[in-house]
């Protein structure tokens, strides 16, 4: 890593920030194991009937996940599938894309997240540019989408499965059943039933999985052109897995990780799968989002643990149904995928009794460079009134660089977050040009805008794209959604910039209401103007049913953009 000269930057000693750690976190921490693979063989032989996985109802133990994980990679080697190869993981947040992922690493090839809510041109793109040769699927999605597909793609080997294969006594809510249906088979793909039955108890000596391997490739969101596939080592995927389980203390016998975030997103896979193959804690699945089961889930299983977005957060503390289930036992709830304001923090605790914790980090990162200490408030951004999301995990360093000279600035200045660290991706898959762009010197880019305090603390303003020019003056989003969060009538919002003749841009919010909720845009304008600077309030409000989400639950302004 190049040496920084620390005096002329605004980087602190790091053990500046460490006393702000848990009391079982150390700054020099050192990973258990290498390998997730190796810390996954250690609680199969600790423990091979505890429970690893609750799904819809029905309990799989590490032992039961372990064979299939054997069948499985039997299977496809005997298909044909070789060390290096990619296979591509099309799921939704089943019991199988944990057993897929062991599987891959067993026997040596490179598992691809795919977002289940591609469609044909996209799922395309992902086969095309990771050169996939296998691909498990759900049934449904083979017939929707996969079929349209295969024949123009290099994938050899196709696999099926049900949302129930793993779990057939599993009793389907309501809310989830119309997303599950029949089970369904096909003359040209690989059946899972079939493939568990078949290559049960056959013998797998697993390949040699080292630190430089990687462990997935998962897929920027593509904001920016076509999506890029961010090489995550095993090296970064133990390291952040271990950070999130000591920095939460997550226990088997203790706790309960509610996997909410999506399995195919770097949080739900470092914050899911390699918080529970570390911990050892059992997992709690849900096939996809229904904020109603989620809470259930909460109060059936205990859940103690959950990293999900804002909106995730929004949806549980607005749910009708809420004061029906006993949610003390969630104590552990950071949350990911945008920082989270004053108002937010406020309205969960009110409504849910939990107190939520930033977190900061993104696919290039292996999930988190910065998180909240569990027994601190964070503070607060004088400037702007946002909360900090944390300081720097062990291992990672964090600069703030100017945005048009690049040269380091100090405490409290605004620039471009850079980070550095054993969780920052070596690049993106096959594409040298834009790895040398983003990672420089070893220092990753981000694209955010922040600003740090001496003591470590980092506050994400916005990212720098979706800054407003306002008649001369600089508007981040953020500021203005913080404010509208303070209306109790705001379920979400999201403010973008659009032409104005005068101002060159103005701000234009979109915002969905709690239930029950009369007000009209007028009014939201007015609340606005009367707590914000004149070039910061919205000239424009819309009030929409909805506003557009990605599948991770991430607001998308672009979309707001394009409306």
């Amino acid at each position: 890593m190049k040496h920084i000269d620390e005096s002329a930057t605004g980087i602190r000693s790091k053990q500046t920030w460490s006393a702000y750690y848990p009391k079982q976190m150390n700054q020099d921490f050192k990973a258990h194991f290498s390998t997730l693979p190796e810390a996954w063989a250690s609680s199969v032989a600790s423990r091979p009937g505890a429970p690893a996985v609750h799904y819809l109802g029905s309990t799989l133990a590490f032992r039961d996940i372990d064979e299939a994980a054997d069948a499985l990679g039997s299977a496809l080697k005997a298909a044909g599938l070789e060390p290096k190869d990619r296979l591509a993981i099309y799921l939704q947040n089943d019991p199988q894309w944990l057993v897929a992922l062991l599987a891959a690493w067993r026997i040596g090839v490179v598992p691809v997240a795919v977002n289940p809510m591609l469609r044909a041109a996209e799922l395309q793109h992902h086969l095309a540019d990771s050169g996939a040769r296998a691909l498990i699927c759900l049934d449904s999605l083979y017939v929707d989408v996969v079929a349209q597909v295969r024949d123009g793609s290099a994938v050899e080997i196709f696999v099926t499965t049900h949302p129930l294969d793993m779990t057939p006594d599993a009793v389907v809510p309501e809310s989830i059943a119309a997303h599950v249906g029949p089970r369904q088979t096909f003359p040209d793909t690989m059946d899972w039933m079939a493939i568990m039955a078949d290559f049960a108890g056959r013998p797998l000596i697993p390949e040699n999985v080292v630190q430089s391997d990687i462990a997935v490739l998962t897929y920027t969101s593509g904001t920016t052109g076509r999506s890029k596939g961010a090489m995550n080592l095993q090296s970064a995927m133990m390291h952040s897995s271990t950070v999130f389980t000591e920095w939460w203390d997550l226990q088997p016998g203790q706790d309960v990780i509610i996997g909410l975030a999506p399995v195919f997103h770097i949080s739900g896979l470092v914050a899911g799968f390699g918080a529970h193959i570390v911990s050892g804690a059992p997992l709690v699945l849900l096939h996809r989002f229904d904020a109603g089961e989620t809470l259930r889930a909460i109060d059936t299983y205990r859940g103690t643990f959950m990293l999900a977005a804002s909106t995730a957060f929004i949806a549980l503390s607005n749910h009708p149904s809420k004061d029906s289930f006993d949610l003390t036992s969630m104590t552990k709830t950071p949350s990911g995928g945008a920082p989270v304001g004053q108002a937010l923090v406020r309205r969960v605790q009110d409504s849910i009794g939990w107190v939520l914790h930033g977190a900061y980090g993104m696919t290039e990162t292996t999930s988190p460079t910065h998180l909240g200490p569990p027994d601190m408030d964070p503070p607060v951004d004088s400037a702007s009134g946002a909360l900090s999301v944390g300081v720097p995990v062990p291992g990672a360093d964090v600069r703030i660089v100017d945005t048009l000279d690049g040269r380091d600035l100090g405490p409290g200045e605004l620039g471009e977050i850079v980070v550095s660290g054993p969780m920052v991706v070596p690049g993106y898959w096959q594409l040298p040009d834009e790895s040398a762009a983003a990672i420089r010197n070893g220092w990753l880019h981000t694209g955010d805008i922040g600003k740090t305090t001496k003591e470590g603390w980092l506050f994400v303003v916005d990212r720098l794209k979706d800054m407003i020019i306002a008649g001369g003056y600089k508007v981040f989003p953020r500021d203005v959604e913080e404010v509208l969060y303070e209306h109790p009538a705001v379920r979400e919002a999201s403010v973008i910039g659009v032409p104005d003749e005068y101002r060159g841009e103005t701000v234009k919010a979109f915002v969905s209401l709690t239930v029950g909720a009369v007000i009209t845009s007028a009014e939201l304008i007015e609340f606005c103007k009367s707590r914000m600077a004149a070039y910061k309030y919205p000239r424009q409000v819309v009030i929409l049913d909805e506003l557009p989400k990605n599948s991770s639950g991430k607001l998308l302004r672009r979309e707001l953009r394009d409306a």
